[in-house]
């Protein structure tokens, strides 16, 4: 098996990745949006909804990054 074999399909985990950001960013978002309308606070909760989604997302990639780094360094 050649090493270009062995790496063959990472791409997919990182594409899984980005979709998980995408979409805890889209959960947390809808989660403020409804917090929002039961609350009646439009904007608020939809915008801290996302940025926290974009935080959690974030960590997410980091730290599978920070944990494929420090296999690959060992």
């Amino acid at each position: 098996m050649t090493p270009a074999q062995k790496h063959e399909g990472s791409g997919y985990e990182y594409f899984g990745m980005s979709l998980n950001f995408a979409i805890a960013i889209l959960l947390f978002g809808a989660g403020g949006w409804f917090l929002d309308g039961w609350v009646h606070t439009r904007p608020l909760f939809t915008i801290i909804g996302a940025f926290v989604g974009g935080f959690a997302g974030f960590m997410s990639i980091y730290y599978r990054v920070k944990k494929d780094i420090d296999a690959k360094g060992r």
